[in-house]
């Protein structure tokens, strides 16, 4: 059976995703209103009075000796239509409706500068994205270092004292380590990850092939990262000790890029040292059979 740990996405995620179809929605709605009040408005004028559906009929009181102004005689035609108070009203629900979205993603996102009409909201400029970037890369390198250290080799053979010899555990076990380490500042991402030594998905078949024909991992990052139903993915198709592995790391927040592939792919390769040095260190410590 593949062993599996699944990523969870977030409600604020979910939200995210779904804003561009509620906006969409909302319009839509309120476009189809206004056609179905404006067709519901002529069909009725047809029916009763159809010269008042192209010319302008006076709806005046007789008894009303008021006197006319040219504001009453321009504005009282137009508010007075049925047809111009649908327009109107749709027009301004649609107002209302692309503000009320213009508004939601600042909770959402980390802005720095944003202009609206005559209002003007802070956004994130370039160099803070650039030093972010560099953040990021750094962590991941740092951690590529660590796996190299005598901290970490007398580290690991602890942790296979522990555990045991078990490719898989002591893979599990890394993995889930850094699955929990991705989680924090400054990476602040989320993965899940896949174990296969049997028949995989199929939806993974071109990146598996592309892997073991390659002899290194597969990255494959989908085309809109605001897509909540697709993942990115780390495909790693290898041979240990005469038996095919597959990992699969994905993830649908998070866009693997180098320095993720090198640290995945070193990660798979100071688990399967350790356990060499650890086999080794055993043979040279069990006491040599009796002479025959």
């Amino acid at each position: 059976m593949p062993l599996k740990s699944n990523e969870n996405r977030s409600f604020f995620q979910w939200i995210n995703f779904f804003i561009p179809y509620v906006y969409t929605f909302g319009i839509v709605v309120i476009i189809g209103w206004m056609l179905t009040a404006s067709a519901s408005i002529a069909l009725d004028t047809v029916q009763h009075n159809p010269r008042a559906l192209l010319l302008q009929t006076d709806t005046a009181p007789a008894n009303d000796t008021a006197p006319e102004t040219w504001v009453n005689l321009l504005v009282k035609p137009i508010v007075q239509s049925d047809f111009n108070q649908v327009v109107f009203r749709g027009l301004f629900l649609l107002l209302v409706w692309m503000l009320l979205f213009l508004v939601i993603p600042v909770a959402f996102r980390r802005l720095k500068r944003l202009k609206l009409f005559n209002l003007e909201f802070e956004v994130n400029d370039i160099e803070q994205a650039a030093i972010e970037t560099i953040e990021t890369s750094a962590t991941k390198a740092k951690y590529m270092l660590y796996l190299t250290s005598d901290a970490a080799a007398e580290r690991s053979l602890e942790i296979l004292d522990e555990i045991g010899l078990s490719y898989q555990d002591v893979l599990e076990f890394y993995l889930t380590e850094l699955q929990a380490w991705y989680k924090n500042e400054p990476l602040d991402t989320r993965f899940s990850y896949e174990l296969y030594t049997e028949p995989f998905p199929s939806k993974l078949d071109d990146l598996v092939a592309a892997s073991k024909e390659s002899g290194s991992s597969i990255l494959w990052n989908k085309a809109d990262p605001n897509n909540m139903l697709e993942k990115n993915y780390f495909v790693y198709a290898y041979t240990y000790r005469e038996q095919e592995w597959i990992t699969v790391i994905s993830s649908y927040t998070q866009e693997f890029d180098y320095f993720d592939q090198s640290l995945f792919e070193s990660l798979h390769n100071a688990v399967s040292k350790s356990i060499e040095n650890y086999e080794f260190l055993l043979a040279l410590t069990s006491p040599a059979g009796p002479d025959a």
